[in-house]
């Protein structure tokens, strides 16, 4: 829906932990890439169990000199799922819920698909979009507050009781929900993670951001990591940018407000690929964080393995091993746990191998345009940013 433009950049490469010849090497890479793909700015990390890389790029708002520096937070869409699902096993570890049980164990309200009304919906079912609830665009992309910018004013409990129940304001029998039964369809869904964050607060008695920054940023270090822009205490956040191509009327780049949505557990992170890389090492240190046991190994394993491998062979608990939905692709890269993220005026990936314990992560304020930019993107830099981790921990294995 947009075509590209000619920008000149000026690129700042900052490692988190020093820098060598080759990770100098892969800093020219990156900015010859990003000046390739013309995106306006970019963020890349590549981690290890042990280590965090990361290179900044661009600016932070067309036609301005705001550069992107080490500290410039980036709206992350769903990439902010996983930290959703690792709150849940964090609750589940402590006892206060299970994955397979039903959701209305801990609603406030009643949820069924209205096609199956006595079919039961789990916990695990929202972690693996396969609940039969269905994202009904036409009722969620005006509830974005991209006009005026900033948080959504509408509270997470009002919207979804008022989607998911009959007779309000939002419901639509026929366009929130699939007409095939819970557990039998695999449909990417946003308003099932929603509800994970509803649960999450219906259990603790606390706001769903609270308990994640509690529980999860602060024991990892996310130091630069929020929910929502009330909360952020500066104003170094990287704007969005809808690119304009043959079909848009439009040639330069159109900054955007920052904006919320009401369904904020499913995406809306605002980070940095440093941060989000200490996130990353759980999974690479089999939930160890600081010498001590965040989660448990066993969590671990579920979090990573396919849950419904006879119906739906790629899909973990968040992570997907067939994120990029292209066989192409895979003849180039590994299937690894892997998640994406796409809302207006960004784009980001994340991408990791638990074997090898090594990952990748890329943030951009501008998607990229095209199926070459894309393939640049998704896979060229993502490959060398995994192949840079790789030689990280062969460093490390020698000295």
């Amino acid at each position: 829906m947009r075509t590209s433009f000619f920008l000149l950049f000026v690129f700042f490469g900052l490692p988190v932990l020093g820098q060598n010849t080759s990770e100098s090497r892969l800093n020219k890479f990156l900015q010859k890439k990003a000046n390739k793909m013309e995106l306006i700015g970019m963020q890349a990390s590549f981690v290890t169990d042990t280590y965090i890389w990361q290179g900044n790029y661009g600016i932070k708002e067309y036609k301005t000199k705001d550069s992107v520096d080490s500290n410039t937070l980036f709206m992350i869409a769903s990439s902010s799922k996983p930290v959703t699902a690792l709150g849940i096993l964090k609750l589940q570890e402590a006892g206060e819920l299970g994955l397979d049980d039903p959701i209305n164990n801990y609603l406030p309200f009643h949820v069924a698909n209205p096609n199956f009304p006595d079919e039961v919906i789990t916990i695990r079912m929202l972690l693996t979009h396969t609940s039969s609830i269905r994202d009904n665009w036409e009722i969620l992309i005006p509830l974005y507050t991209l006009p005026e910018g900033g948080d959504s004013p509408l509270p997470l409990t009002k919207f979804l009781s008022e989607y998911l129940v009959e007779g309000g304001e939002l419901y639509n029998r026929e366009e929130n929900f699939w007409k095939d039964k819970p557990e039998s369809l695999f449909q990417y869904c946003n308003v099932g993670y929603a509800l994970l964050g509803l649960i999450i607060e219906e259990i603790t008695a606390k706001a769903f951001k609270e308990f994640i920054e509690e529980e999860i940023f602060v024991p990892l270090g996310m130091e630069q990591a929020y929910w929502f822009l009330a909360d952020i205490p500066h104003r170094n956040i990287a704007r969005p940018h809808e690119m304009s191509n043959k079909h848009m009327d439009f040639k330069e780049p159109k900054v955007l407000n920052h904006y919320g949505y009401p369904d904020y557990p499913d995406g809306q992170i605002r980070t940095t690929t440093a941060d989000y890389s200490r996130f990353i090492q759980v999974f690479l240190n089999d939930g160890m964080v600081n010498g001590k046991q965040f989660l448990s190994k066993t969590s671990i394993d579920d979090f990573l393995k396919v849950q419904y491998p006879n119906k739906f062979k790629y899909q973990a608990i968040a992570w997907n091993y067939n994120e990029f939905d292209n066989w192409i692709y895979y003849l180039l890269m590994p299937r690894l746990p892997s998640h994406t993220g796409a809302d207006p005026g960004v784009a980001t990936v994340v991408s990791f191998d638990p074997e090898n314990k090594i990952g990748a992560i890329i943030f951009t304020n501008s998607p990229p345009q095209g199926f070459i930019n894309q393939k640049r993107f998704y896979q060229e830099v993502l490959k060398r940013l995994l192949k840079e981790a790789k030689r990280q921990v062969k460093k490390k294995t020698i000295m």
